[in-house]
């Protein structure tokens, strides 16, 4: 197991942390349905507000509106319902809205992958200092993703939680059938 992260200090939300550095994958793998909806609205609403306000500007006559416009615009409001359902997505991993459904499918896939003998968070042929940099430059960065999208592409061992969580069997999680002992040498 990596030495501790010194760097982070785990927020303290209303729910249940799950992760403070997410991997890109993992966050679009835990979108739920209302995050494709929220980002199917934004995608339609860009050209229509297009349409609205060339309507609105024209004085209700009708006029055509740039092809080029159109697809513009839809870019934009595809590329900004995209970051708005990944900021909903990583405020769950980091327990700052209500994440029920996310920790538990959180808990049986790690718990599968240790059962595995694999590593949790993903392999890497990275050195762990640049594991560190990559950790250190990309830590809560979903929080000023609408300024400066920038995301998780590295998988490195700091997520600033304690892996022993994943050993101990929750309610429920018995029929999952994960006999998962800590490992002496980890300690």
């Amino acid at each position: 197991m990596a030495e501790a992260f010194k760097n982070v200090t785990p927020s303290q939300g209303d729910y249940e942390l799950i992760d403070v550095d997410p991997h890109f994958s993992r966050v679009v793998r835990y979108f739920r349905g209302s995050d494709y909806l929220r980002w199917a609205l934004f995608t339609g609403s860009a050209p229509l507000f297009l349409y609205l306000s060339e309507h609105i500007q024209s004085e209700g006559k009708s006029r055509a509106v740039n092809n080029r416009a159109i697809r513009v615009a839809t870019f934009v409001g595809f590329f900004s319902g995209f970051i708005f359902s990944y900021n909903r997505s990583s405020k769950r991993f980091q327990g700052v809205v209500e994440n029920q459904r996310e920790v538990e499918k959180d808990r049986y896939e790690i718990k599968s992958l240790l059962a595995q003998g694999k590593k949790p968070y993903g392999e890497t042929d990275l050195p762990p200092w640049i594991q560190r940099i990559a950790a250190k430059n990309s830590t809560y960065s979903s929080t000023f993703n609408h300024i400066f999208p920038w995301f998780n592409l590295v998988h490195h061992e700091y997520h600033g939680i304690d892996l022993r969580k994943y050993y101990e069997v929750r309610e429920g999680e018995e029929k999952w059938g994960f006999n998962l002992e800590w490992p002496e040498k980890q300690e």
